[in-house]
């Protein structure tokens, strides 16, 4: 410890070193430009957000819309009314066919020895029982349904 404090008394007895008095002390930097371009950044920016309004507000105003109008037809021609006569017997209405709705395909996962497919949320494999369907056959991109009338219905990805 004595060891420092004797340092220490060394140094503050010692001459101080060179001072960089001799030095003028340094000034603050001024700025060259000239203060009245301040507002030159805001103005470009507002100037740019009333062009754009401007030319979005024009673009509005001249747009032209092209629409198709077919010809009414030829009011000349009068075309003849039939009158319904209560006392006449009305044919009976056939019955609306019935379509049938096919199953949905929703993938398929081929492999040469065990190919599956989904419908309708359900696995399927071929010689598997599917709705009034008979799955027949499963390739990469189709499933073959035997329907019950004995026809063939490939379905595919996308149909």
């Amino acid at each position: 410890m004595s060891l420092i404090n004797d340092a220490l008394k060394q140094a503050r007895q010692a001459p101080p070193r060179n001072t960089p008095s001799a030095l003028p002390p340094l000034q603050p930097a001024h700025n060259e430009s000239p203060h009245s371009a301040v507002w030159l950044v805001p103005a470009i920016i507002i100037f740019l957000v009333f062009a754009a309004i401007f030319f979005i507000g024009w673009a509005a105003a001249h747009r032209t819309v092209h629409s198709i109008v077919s010809a009414p037809p030829d009011s000349t021609t009068v075309q003849p009314v039939e009158t319904f006569n209560p006392s006449t017997p009305i044919a009976a209405v056939p019955e609306p066919v019935k379509t049938v709705e096919l199953p949905r395909l929703q993938g398929i996962f081929y492999s040469p020895t065990a190919p599956s497919a989904i419908m309708d949320g359900k696995t399927i494999r071929p010689g598997d029982q599917f709705k009034q369907y008979k799955v027949k056959e499963i390739s990469k991109y189709t499933v073959t349904l035997i329907g019950p009338d004995k026809k063939e219905i490939k379905i595919g990805m996308g149909d």
